[in-house]
């Protein structure tokens, strides 16, 4: 759930409460208790309890009774529908990641930032690709992936460095970094190379090179990878296949979006 610490003076609180009900469910991933939704956003249960039932009025949460639990409705997917109906960036880049797919016959990904994680606004996978149960919607940490380290490294660095700090910065295998210091190295690398390598991070066999996606202004305002099985390249075809690839998608992407280097 984001920090919705520092809210600006007129910002109704009853609002931000429903929002960080809504956000702790959508983290959570699967149903929750009246008791453990109070105990994340910080309620009592009485106040947690009025909340939930306003928001089941609206049909954003729903109820299973037998469960005595609460998630999120299937009415607030058309939200997400709106989004994509109107971002230019996921209309303009679907087509590029299909192709690359094509080509490559691998899985491709597309996200943006979303505090400390990574957000994919699109998937175009293959069934070779190791299942980690991501869809669009799916969320990740983004200190350890190849598209958020891309995304962590276009912010100025000391932003970078405080949502590194308060990230959980669980070691997901015996690979994965969770030093500040190492990860800031690694950033400033990512910054200067224009990409970005992860193996072994989230997953013992997933390999995925991630590069910036940027706007008219230059902006980088998404990342795209290429997620592959570690066993099926070693690393002379990761230099002379996959960072290509990365890269390569990521400029036809930038350059639909209206980018010229």
């Amino acid at each position: 759930m984001r920090n919705f610490e520092g809210a600006p003076a007129h910002t109704i609180q009853s609002v931000v409460k429903a929002a960080k009900v809504m956000e702790t469910l959508a983290d959570a991933g699967k149903p929750l208790s009246l008791s453990q939704i109070a105990e994340t956003v910080g309620m009592g249960l009485p106040t947690a309890y009025r909340f939930l039932r306003t928001l089941e009025f609206l049909e954003w949460v729903e109820r299973i009774p037998e469960l005595k639990q609460y998630r999120i409705a299937p009415r607030v997917v058309r939200f997400a529908h709106s989004f994509f109906d109107n971002s230019d960036l996921w209309s303009l880049a679907h087509q590029h990641l299909i192709q690359a797919r094509r080509q490559y016959n691998e899985t491709f990904n597309l996200s943006i930032l979303d505090e400390r994680d990574i957000l994919y606004i699109d998937r175009v996978k293959t069934r070779k690709i190791v299942d980690i149960n991501l869809e669009i919607g799916s969320k990740l940490p983004a200190f350890c992936t190849s598209m958020g380290r891309v995304l962590l490294a276009s912010l100025p660095r000391a932003k970078a460095r405080r949502l590194l700090e308060r990230s959980a910065r669980t070691a997901f295998t015996r690979h994965t970094i969770i030093d500040t210091t190492i990860l800031m190295t690694i950033l400033d690398a990512v910054r200067t190379q224009g990409y970005a390598i992860n193996s072994g991070e989230m997953a013992p066999e997933l390999l995925s090179v991630a590069a910036p996606v940027r706007n008219l202004d230059g902006q980088v305002v998404a990342a795209v990878n290429m997620a592959v099985n570690a066993d099926h390249y070693d690393r002379s075809a990761v230099e002379t296949t996959l960072i290509p690839a990365a890269i390569s998608v990521a400029a036809r992407i930038s350059k639909a979006l209206g980018y010229h280097q």
